[in-house]
């Protein structure tokens, strides 16, 4: 977000916004599929626990390897994202806080989820609750995939996708998986 308050890519939207959800829908079938087909060989017997789970809470519990759903998981992960090293002023600060560290703590360990990219619904209302998302990944230097589904329903057609009622925003942590990929062609696409 720049300091008129607009986002440095247009929104995806209509067939774009389309294509994305399809395109991750697949992924998710195939992750979850390879996923379940993993759990049944190492499994001698069935759990019937899992089997009572509702297919809600069996696509998101399956996807926590991979994403990570809700916009203050989000935030969460990006605050401790190292700051970006092209971010002068920030990396700044950064070092002044590593030197502290370093100085009070030796056997510190910073440990943190690398994101390739937030997909963010922006027609949310107020849009306050996404502003701090936008800069947080400008300055972690992680991609922002805009979407917006018009009338407010970006955030609708992202928990949909899901099997919640809304996602604000979901963060895809580095991998290698179908999801990975689907969101790599995309990105793709957008920058050339």
């Amino acid at each position: 977000m720049d300091s008129r308050g607009a986002y440095p890519q247009r929104p995806l939207s209509g067939k774009q916004l389309e294509h994305l959800l399809q395109a991750l829908d697949r992924a998710i079938d195939i992750v979850l599929e390879t996923k379940k087909a993993g759990d049944l060989q190492a499994q001698e017997e069935p759990n019937f626990k899992k089997l009572k789970a509702s297919a809600k809470e069996r696509r998101i519990k399956g996807l926590k390897e991979n994403l990570i759903v809700g916009i203050n998981n989000v935030t969460r992960a990006l605050e401790n994202l190292p700051i970006d090293a092209a971010d002068t002023f920030n990396t700044n600060l950064q070092l002044k806080a590593v030197q502290n560290i370093d100085a009070g703590l030796q056997d510190v360990e910073l440990k943190f989820t690398k994101l390739q990219v937030v997909i963010v619904a922006i027609d949310v209302n107020p849009r306050t609750l996404i502003n701090h998302v936008m800069l947080l990944c400008t300055s972690r230097g992680v991609p922002i995939l805009p979407v917006s589904g018009g009338d407010g329903c970006g955030s609708l057609r992202l928990g949909e996708l899901l099997g919640t009622r809304t996602a604000i925003a979901i963060g895809i942590k580095e991998g290698d998986t179908p999801i990975n990929w689907a969101l790599q062609s995309i990105l793709e696409t957008r920058a050339g």
